[in-house]
C-alpha cells in the first residue's frame, strides 16, 4: 500500500476557512483553482457569497482539499424544450417547477500529492453527505459548472453528474448535476 492509498478523509479535519490557515504550498495544479483559494476564497466567505470547507491534517493548518459550496437554483425555464423535457422526465410530474433548489460546488481541489489516489472520489461522496445531512437546507439538486476538459468531466461523470444539457457542449464550462434525492 502506497502513502497515497492510505491517506482517508477519516484521517483528516474538516474546518470552515479563516484567517489560521497557511494557504501558500496549496497546489492542486490549476492556477486558476489555487488562486480562488489563496486569494479569494476567504472575501467570498465574509461576503457571504460561498464558503470554504478546508480538509486538513489533525494537527496541521495545511489544507490538502477544500471545496467551496453555495446556494443556488437551476432554472429550467428557459431551456429548450427537448433539454427541458429531457431534465424533467427525471423527477415525478407532480414535483416539476421552474426553479429547482441547488447547492453548488464553486470550486473544489485536491492537493497534487493526494491526486489519482481516490481522495477526489471519497471528497465527492463526503460532500453529497454533507449537503444532504450538514446543510439541513430543501434542495434537490447538486451543481457546478464543470471545466469542459476530459479529466474534469471524467471525474464528475464517475461521481454520477450529468449533463443539463447538450447546447453548452463546445462551451468552457458544462453545467452539471447531481440528484440529491438519490444519495438519502
Amino acid at each position: 500500500m502506497t502513502a497515497k492509498e492510505s491517506i482517508l478523509i477519516s484521517d483528516m479535519s474538516l474546518s470552515l476557512l479563516d484567517e489560521s490557515f497557511d494557504l501558500l504550498e496549496f497546489n492542486c495544479g490549476r492556477d486558476d483553482i489555487n488562486e480562488f483559494l489563496k486569494d479569494d476564497a476567504l472575501n467570498y466567505q465574509k461576503q457571504k457569497l460561498a464558503n470554504t470547507f478546508i480538509f486538513h491534517p489533525k494537527d496541521k493548518k495545511n489544507p490538502v482539499a477544500f471545496f467551496s459550496i453555495l446556494n443556488d437554483a437551476l432554472n429550467v425555464k428557459n431551456l429548450p424544450n427537448n433539454e427541458k423535457n429531457k431534465f424533467n422526465r427525471r423527477l415525478p410530474n407532480n414535483k416539476r417547477i421552474n426553479h429547482y433548489p441547488a447547492i453548488k460546488i464553486g470550486r473544489l481541489g485536491v492537493t497534487l500529492s493526494l491526486q489519482k489516489s481516490g481522495f477526489a472520489y471519497s471528497l465527492m461522496d463526503f460532500i453529497k453527505g454533507f449537503s444532504v445531512k450538514n446543510l439541513n437546507s430543501a434542495c434537490r439538486l447538486l451543481i457546478l459548472d464543470a471545466v469542459n476538459e476530459p479529466k474534469q468531466i471524467s471525474y464528475y461523470q464517475k461521481n454520477d453528474f450529468t449533463f443539463l444539457m447538450e447546447s453548452d457542449k463546445e462551451s468552457k464550462t458544462r453545467l452539471m448535476y447531481f440528484d440529491l434525492i438519490s444519495f438519502n
